[in-house]
């Protein structure tokens, strides 16, 4: 296990211990979740080391790297990814002013950079898994990159960088961010989904909520932590955005860790009101950040 001795954003020592969270898609194990006393960052803390991490991905459940569509949250999963990634494609339509180079990190198996590129973008793919670059491949016929072999000092920089729902995953967070910020022309985009640990869906079901999702995810964001890490590394926040279909899924996931079983009626109703409640306060159960690159 590995134990970090400071917050990998702030640099401070100080940790508090906030959650004791388990891995729901294998043998039921627990991890505590830390939080950083100087900027409020919460770390997965200790956590599994580098080479051990692979195995809790290797789950049947992690439906990202597979696409199977077995049971009926799978269904749900891809129905939602079917809609979500029209919006996606609104999205860095909107925020970019003129289509470009697109990078996506954790592509997974090729879903979303298929349709950006069918949209004009020129487009590439970072993915650790190589099962999931193979998916990319035969579905696809995307050649995805192994993160060890990308040029982030290139001088042909990129127009925007996604991350959905992959930032908290990423060992050596500053590293990274300092990565993309390189690769990214002045005035690019880094575009960044990640789960929000003060919605109300994640204050409801506490140590049960899914999108803490340990040891898989290192990292568990709120929007004060996004914002100090756009400032720290030479970005701004252009935009905040809400995503609701996350708050219904995360909540079938929820319902099933806190009790063993779906109450589908009740998940929906907590997606609902999250969303409700997130609807002017823009602090959905997961959030889109779009940051500009400003020095």
């Amino acid at each position: 296990m590995v134990e970090e001795k400071n917050c990998p954003v702030c640099g401070a020592s100080s940790f508090k211990t906030v959650r004791n969270a388990p891995y729901f898609r294998g043998e039921k194990e627990y991890f505590t979740i830390q939080e950083c006393q100087e900027c409020k960052l919460w770390i997965t803390n200790p956590r599994p080391e580098d080479d051990d991490l692979g195995k809790y991905y290797e789950s049947e459940d992690y439906v990202s790297h597979t696409d199977k569509k077995e049971s009926l949250i799978d269904k749900v999963y891809h129905l939602v990814r079917n809609i979500a990634v029209k919006g996606k494609i609104r999205l860095i339509n909107d925020v970019v002013a003129q289509k470009g180079k697109l990078l996506d990190y954790g592509a997974g198996t090729g879903f979303f950079l298929k349709a950006a590129q069918d949209n004009g973008w020129q487009v590439t793919g970072v993915e650790p898994s190589a099962e999931a670059r193979r998916n990319a491949k035969e579905n696809h016929n995307l050649d995805l990159v192994d993160p060890d072999s990308y040029d982030w000092s290139s001088e042909n920089k990129l127009d925007c960088i996604s991350l959905w729902h992959v930032l908290e995953h990423l060992p050596n967070l500053s590293n990274h961010i300092k990565n993309f910020h390189t690769a990214l022309r002045a005035g690019g985009k880094l575009i960044i989904a990640v789960p929000n640990h003060e919605s109300y869906d994640a204050q409801k079901y506490g140590n049960a909520w899914a999108a803490l999702d340990v040891p898989l995810h290192l990292y568990h964001f709120k929007k004060k932590n996004l914002e100090d890490i756009a400032e720290r590394f030479g970005f701004r926040v252009k935009e905040i955005r809400n995503m609701p279909f996350d708050s219904f899924y995360v909540s079938m996931l929820s319902e099933k860790i806190a009790r063993g079983k779906i109450n589908y009626f009740r998940a929906v109703w907590t997606g609902l009101i999250s969303n409700l409640k997130a609807a002017s306060q823009k602090n959905a159960s997961s959030l889109i950040y779009v940051l500009e690159k400003v020095k």
